[in-house]
């Protein structure tokens, strides 16, 4: 009777231990929110860039895999061109992360692959000094990316993230008028820093 006292006393010692030990965790429902900087490049000219932020959205299935929603949003600072206004820049990706997690750990490297939608504006232009109705090219791409999870517990973590994005621009959508079957190539690229969470 003793010794089996014994051995169950020292069996849930070591759970406790055990699970006093897990840093962080990659599993179940994920949100997140970040600040950054993005940058674009249309047809091999000259690259522009500014600041920004977002949000997202994501679901491990397991400690490696998961699948996640990302929507960031930025303002361009374009100064060398014609048409002179208010610059946008919006990615919203759908995709998925590999986490190469281990729950003994407060770091989480990662890398990650999307399918991108994509979209630069215009507000209020102003070509040659006359005012003309908003435009905005619209496009897809791939995105591929990584980073690192530091945890500040279990299921708080700050996010430093790097991503690239390769397309192309497709659609002008310009005074109510949709002109399509562009080809425009771009290339654009983002980092952001933010805070993710397991609730």
């Amino acid at each position: 009777m003793r010794r089996t006292l014994a051995l169950a006393l020292s069996l849930s010692l070591v759970a406790a231990g055990t699970a006093s030990a897990q840093e962080s965790t990659t599993r179940g429902f994920n949100v997140g929110l970040h600040l950054g900087g993005a940058s674009i490049t249309v047809e091999d000219g000259d690259r522009h860039g500014g600041g920004g932020g977002g949000l997202w959205i994501g679901y491990g299935f397991n400690r490696t895999v998961q699948l996640f929603v990302q929507l960031d949003g930025s303002e361009i600072d374009v100064t060398d061109s014609d048409v002179q206004g208010k610059w946008t820049m919006g990615h919203g990706d759908l995709g998925v992360r590999f986490h190469f997690a281990n729950s003994l750990r407060s770091w989480v490297p990662y890398l990650q692959a999307a399918i991108t939608g994509r979209v630069v504006g215009v507000d209020n232009p102003t070509i040659n000094g006359s005012s003309e109705p908003d435009a905005a090219l619209v496009g897809g791409g791939l995105t591929l990316g990584g980073g690192m999870l530091v945890y500040f517990s279990e299921t708080f973590a700050m996010d430093i993230q790097a991503d690239w994005t390769g397309g192309t621009f497709t659609q002008l959508e310009y005074d109510n008028v949709t002109i399509k079957n562009l080809d425009l190539d771009a290339q654009s690229a983002r980092f952001n820093v933010g805070v993710s969470w397991w609730p």
